[in-house]
């Protein structure tokens, strides 16, 4: 996490021209925008990151709650739009500078992000879909509590249904929220608003996706569900692997706190 978070201005440079492929005149400012950020979030959120990292640490060795899941995605949550607030000025700039080409350039960039996302998790045959699903809930699973048993291994498998029963309702979502980005693109693209409407524009994007559907809250509903369920199969040893687990990602964050003068005691626990 350490090392990852160290190359992250560089990684959000490659992720941003690989989308809309950055003008020489656009490079300067994207590059400084980007540096701002984490300079803001080193300062902000890596406390923040780190008291979530702490509270979830004393809990993954016990019993596991749907509220402690729940109470992780409402952080997580809050922290991505405090983190897309503080980074809409910039954000406005960039999307006003936009020129025809590279929002179509973003828009075939997310067709080809979708055509991969089908061919691996929206495969025809259930059977091959649900493997390949239950695949990456295993990658994340394993990445928390090390192995897991044959046994065990099936009845996470088994309990996956209700969760894959959302599976196109989540793709469909997913296709929805980058149509209505790319059509926010293009209308600033346009009419080139004053740099307030611009920025009005695009908390409004993210307000709009901060009310979810129904449809969504039943994928949540299920994903917390199974979730749980595979917390409270764990053994006291991998219970265990977890809570090591969290310790070097809670050392990570604290190491990088320090190196960047942040104090750990600022701001406030999360709530």
């Amino acid at each position: 996490m350490k090392l990852g978070y160290q190359q992250g201005d560089r990684l959000a440079y490659w992720w941003v021209d690989r989308y809309v492929d950055v003008s020489d005149a656009q490079e300067p400012p994207t590059k400084e925008a980007i540096a701002r950020f984490f300079a803001w979030h080193r300062r902000a959120q890596l406390p923040e990151i780190a008291t979530v990292l702490t509270r979830v640490r004393g809990e993954v060795g016990g019993e596991v709650s749907p509220a402690m899941v729940r109470q992780v995605q409402q952080d997580s949550q809050r922290l991505g739009r405090q983190a897309f607030d503080n980074a809409v000025p910039d954000l406005a700039d960039l999307m006003l500078s936009l020129t025809p080409d590279q929002i179509q350039r973003m828009e075939s960039k997310f067709a080809e992000s979708n055509a991969k996302y089908r061919k691996e998790f929206l495969k025809s045959d259930p059977a091959a879909r649900t493997d390949a699903r239950f695949d990456k809930i295993m990658s994340y699973a394993k990445l928390i509590y090390g192995s897991f048993s044959n046994d065990q291994e099936r009845a996470i498998r088994d309990a996956m249904a209700p969760y894959m029963q959302s599976a196109d309702a989540r793709y469909t979502e997913r296709v929805k929220r980058q149509q209505e980005w790319v059509a926010l693109a293009r209308e600033l693209s346009t009419i080139r608003p004053p740099k307030p409407q611009a920025e009005a524009m695009l908390r409004k994007y993210a307000d709009d996706w901060q009310r979810p559907g129904s449809g969504e809250q039943r994928s949540t509903s299920a994903g917390v569900d199974l979730t749980v369920r595979i917390a409270n199969m764990t053994t006291p040893e991998q219970k265990a692997h977890a809570v090591k687990r969290f310790d070097g990602w809670i050392n990570d964050t604290r190491s990088l706190m320090a190196e960047s003068g942040v104090s750990p005691q600022a701001p406030q626990a999360a709530r």
